[in-house]
């Protein structure tokens, strides 16, 4: 919900656009691009008002509005070429495929956003696509660019690139929103910061007035405290460790992402950050530990026993896994809190299931108590979980993961899309179930977010595990990702 918002840009202006989940970014940039309808209030564009009653999506394309949305919208199986023409209003009947070709290299060169235009986009890099997705918007003649986190999925240096390019095209007259929860993004790239709490402008002015801590101070209202941490738990040298990884390979979605042999264990009390250019294995590795994919050699051991992979064994044998991508295989949308809250449950599990057929009354009272317990708002067990913002919707994918005391936590990317006070819960819980003597997996292509919570660091590169010095900094971290360091 929107409260009188008032929001300028200028042309040659990159604006940054702050606020909390659920603080009214999403609808008030949808209201840009013709997606809402307000119920009151202007617009104007390039010094001219804009018809509301008539505005939508092809109107506000026309008049020079383009957004680049945090999920892609490019079609995987096409070209970048064929991308940028396909759904083009002022396109033609026919693709001329050379010429297509020429006038998307052509596109790249003027806005210096390298893209491989021949290349499906299911084969590209995040930054890769990232880069395509400007292309594509500035192709339709964007002279207001909406970049909605831009940098959710890229790496420290695809995301430097791509402040590099927001630069460039603010320097050639362009207008660009930049929404992000990531202050010190805020802080490289922004000229100004409008900042959104409760569907209220709290603050709108020049960035270089306010650091890090005010930004997220007027985001949130309030302080936040420094994250607290502890000292890690000693083991005896006999310890039997909590997860074992070993001899696992698997096939790929490409070469650099085919898993390789990987060793790997993780012992009771201990985070174990595992960091990672996306696409190097990850998503197999996530996939094999959540019990979705069969690996071609190796084995998965919890607590000292080999387990199946399926997940319904895993779970039972005390491994919960938080997905790092919410929307397509953390949580169904179309479901309420509480069918979300009980979804990994089996047919067995007495306190959601008599006589294979769910006790709708216990689902209830459990969800409604991990709600109070976990903030989460509204805490109505049947709302359904489409409506709860992105920070309130994570802390019910932690709820359930959380929820019977599991031995093992697999968290992957679990902070990705969340504001700072929704990332600061989940690390705490994070912290909280090593305080409490469980064991972690933290899965992360956020450095900073290893680095602050783990106690032991391993790198993925090509689908093989590499050590890293205890307290190597981003540099040389940065190096063993590439490929240039480490054991």
């Amino acid at each position: 919900m929107l409260d009188g918002v008032s929001l300028e840009v200028a042309a040659g202006e990159v604006l940054a656009l702050l606020g909390e989940n659920g603080a009214g970014k999403s609808t008030l940039m949808n209201v840009l691009v013709g997606l809402v309808k307000p119920d009151a209030g202007a617009l104007d564009l390039a010094g001219a008002p804009v018809d509301l009653a008539h505005w939508g999506p092809r109107a506000a394309q026309a008049r020079g509005v383009g957004m680049v949305h945090q999920h892609s919208a490019l079609v995987p199986a096409l070209t970048v070429a064929e991308n940028l023409r396909f759904g083009d209003p002022a396109a033609g009947p026919w693709f001329r495929p050379r010429a297509e070709r020429r006038a998307a290299e052509a596109l790249s060169r003027r806005f210096e956003l390298e893209v491989p235009v021949d290349r499906r986009v299911a084969e590209l890099s995040p930054g890769q696509r990232q880069r395509a997705e400007i292309l594509r918007a500035l192709g339709r003649g964007a002279r207001l660019l909406i970049l909605d986190e831009p940098t959710a999925v890229l790496t420290p240096n695809e995301a430097t690139a791509l402040f590099g390019a927001v630069r460039r095209l603010r320097d050639a007259g362009c207008a660009v929103i930049f929404i992000s929860h990531k202050l010190a993004e805020v802080e490289a790239v922004a000229d100004r910061v409008t900042i959104l709490r409760r569907g209220c402008v709290v603050a709108s002015v020049a960035a270089r007035e306010l650091d890090a801590h005010e930004l997220g101070r007027l985001m949130l209202g309030r302080d936040l405290p420094p994250l607290g941490r502890r000292v890690a738990m000693s083991r005896s040298a006999a310890a039997a460790p909590a997860l074992a990884i070993r001899g696992l390979s698997t096939s790929g979605a490409s070469e650099a992402s085919r898993l390789r042999g990987l060793d790997l264990e993780v012992f009771a009390g201990e985070i174990v950050g595992l960091v990672g250019i996306d696409g190097n294995g990850q998503r197999e590795l996530e996939e094999v530990l959540a019990g979705v994919r069969r690996p071609s050699a190796g084995e998965i051991v919890v607590g000292g026993r080999r387990v199946a992979l399926n997940p319904r064994a895993l779970r039972r044998a005390g491994l919960a896994h938080l997905s790092g991508d919410r929307e397509s295989a953390g949580l169904v949308r179309g479901m309420s809190l509480a069918q979300n809250f009980i979804l990994k449950g089996s047919w067995d599990d007495r306190r959601f299931f008599r006589h294979g057929r769910i006790d709708h009354a216990a689902a209830w009272l459990a969800t409604r108590a991990a709600a109070l317990r976990f903030g989460i708002v509204p805490p109505d067990p049947e709302r359904d979980i489409s409506s709860l913002s992105g920070g309130n919707a994570q802390k019910l994918a932690v709820a359930r993961e959380l929820d019977g005391d599991p031995a093992v936590l697999v968290a992957v990317n679990p902070t990705r899309g969340l504001d700072v006070g929704s990332a600061r819960f989940v690390h705490e819980q994070l912290l909280a179930r090593r305080a409490a003597g469980g064991a972690v997996l933290l899965i992360s292509t956020e450095l900073d977010e290893v680095i602050a919570l783990a106690d032991r660091l391993v790198a993925l590169v090509r689908g093989e595990l590499r050590a890293t010095l205890p307290g190597a900094d981003r540099a040389a971290i940065g190096a063993i990702l590439l490929g240039e360091g480490g054991a």
